[in-house]
């Protein structure tokens, strides 16, 4: 059973535990304008912490691989350099984007913790996804090597584990670990047990902050040296947002009463991640300088949440968690007809929350015919009587199969 905090307890302890943190400075020392960064409390570049048992220390705001897809790539990468984000992330959409700005900027690369991802755990298939990486990268060494997306520890198994100290060896990474997006507090316990892995990519926002054997999960993680990055900050929600504008409080009207704090939305949200000194850094989508330089300003104000702040960030993940979905997967196994539950959540999510519906049609395109001619008919109330959020899962199936069908 899943035990739970009171969230608004977690998040006024996190907030003394992180204010006590230590933050070696990087490089540069460029401060935003006043209508960008707060007035007081600001540092000159983006904290950094140590990446668990390697003495390396990286800035606490990791640029996700998705924001150099755009044109606008190298403005991005230039403002991250000059404010001291120097963790950068590889994924599929980021194509050559980063190899190109080391060919014309060949200093950089010494600059930077890159990270990386290979999506499979077959040594041979995984030396081939490397070995692209390297290549469409114009570098030799990837910093943080990690293995996409595991729910189950078991599939790091010895043959993993060699090959991995294998491209350690030949210098090929610094680093390995994987990473987990389903049944996270299970795979972190079991991956800190694993004294070969120096790193996990976990889901983990301010929502997840009130479920205490993930709370437990990331300390046995930092208390064995492993370096955790945070994904999907943002906690964002499976159900339409003109559904979600009509709830008392909503999103604009959340925003509002921050606005009188000094602090957007989205910076709280992070805020109360970083206030978590467990974690290392927050893997962020920031596709434009504006949101950029926006989680850099929430970076660099180090001042804990107020009490009123981390009141209205309670208020609101209670008042929409049952239409987030955290990943647990109690509902795989809980239908007949073997629909993908969890899968279809995502790609909703993704639709709904991110705008990317044409990645979330592509997901759920994968699902076989068979299975897929099912979703609208089929019986969902195990699924939502196992659910911990009580989302309600029959209906979201049945919208996503309108929506997403194509």
């Amino acid at each position: 059973m899943k035990k739970k905090i009171n969230r608004r307890k977690f998040i006024t302890l996190a907030a003394g535990a992180g204010a006590a943190l230590m933050s070696p400075r990087g490089f540069g020392n460029q401060i935003l304008a006043d209508d960008v960064v707060p007035d007081r409390g600001v540092s000159g570049v983006v904290p950094r912490r140590v990446f668990g048992k390697t003495g390396v220390t990286i800035s606490q705001l990791c640029l996700g691989g998705s924001s150099v897809a755009g044109a606008d790539s190298p403005a991005v990468l230039d403002e991250a350099l000059k404010q001291g984000v120097d963790c950068w992330e590889i994924v599929s959409f980021t194509g050559k984007a980063y190899g190109e700005y080391f060919k014309k900027n060949p200093d950089v690369r010494a600059r930077v913790f890159l990270t990386a991802k290979v999506y499979s755990t077959n040594p041979t298939v995984m030396q081939e996804q490397l070995d692209k990486v390297l290549n469409d990268n114009e570098t030799s060494t990837i910093d943080f090597l990690a293995v996409h997306v595991l729910d189950n520890v078991e599939a790091l198994n010895d043959d993993v584990r060699k090959w991995a100290e294998k491209v350690k060896k030949e210098k090929k990474i610094r680093f390995f670990g994987f990473c987990t997006h389903k049944n996270m507090d299970e795979c972190l316990r079991r991956g800190a047990d694993l004294d070969w892995i120096d790193g996990i990519q976990t889901f983990y926002n301010y929502r997840m902050q009130s479920i205490g054997n993930m709370e437990e999960a990331l300390q046995k993680c930092h208390e064995k040296g492993i370096g955790i990055f945070t994904v999907k900050s943002m906690g964002l929600c499976s159900q339409k947002k003109t559904e979600l504008q009509k709830l008392p409080l909503n999103e604009e009207k959340l925003n509002s009463l921050l606005a009188g704090h000094n602090i957007s939305f989205e910076q709280a949200k992070l805020k109360a991640i970083w206030q978590n000194p467990h974690i290392t850094s927050i893997c962020s989508l920031m596709p434009g300088t504006a949101i950029l330089l926006s989680n850099i300003a929430a970076a660099k104000d180090e001042r804990p949440l107020s009490t009123e702040v981390r009141k209205l960030l309670a208020d609101y993940a209670d008042g929409t968690g049952r239409y987030f979905c955290r990943r647990c997967g109690a509902c795989d196994t809980a239908n007949a007809d073997k629909i993908p539950i969890f899968d279809i959540m995502e790609a909703l999510m993704y639709s709904r929350g991110y705008g990317m519906t044409a990645l979330a049609m592509k997901v759920f395109a994968r699902i076989p015919p068979e299975i897929r001619s099912k979703i609208p008919d089929s019986d969902y109330s195990t699924a939502e009587r196992l659910c911990p959020q009580q989302v309600p899962i029959g209906q979201f199936m049945k919208e996503a199969y309108r929506e997403l069908s194509g």
